[in-house]
């Protein structure tokens, strides 16, 4: 299920992106804005990742440095996830 996620994830990022014309978008921080604009909540950032990140230290970190931390983060767990899925199919999962 991981690497389910992190695939839908990606698909996100990039095929949804291209098609709304921004990169990394995604429609659950689109929903989730949407709602807290009604709420009455202003100057929201480019992320949802920014977002928690100066929401939970309450400093206003910069965007551009918060995106490619993400995408890092990102990249690595993908590696991850298909290394040890692969190993799982290839050599039956071991308990």
């Amino acid at each position: 299920m991981n690497l389910v996620l992190l695939l839908l994830t990606g698909v996100s990022w990039l095929v949804i992106g291209l098609i709304v014309g921004t990169l990394g978008y995604c429609p659950l921080t689109d929903w989730h804005f949407s709602i807290l604009e009604k709420l009455g909540k202003a100057g929201l950032p480019s992320s949802y990742i920014e977002y928690l990140s100066e929401r939970i230290t309450g400093f206003n970190l910069n965007g551009s440095l918060v995106d490619k931390i993400t995408l890092g983060v990102f990249i690595a767990v993908l590696s991850v996830s298909v290394i040890l899925n692969l190993r799982d199919f290839l050599w039956g999962k071991r308990d």
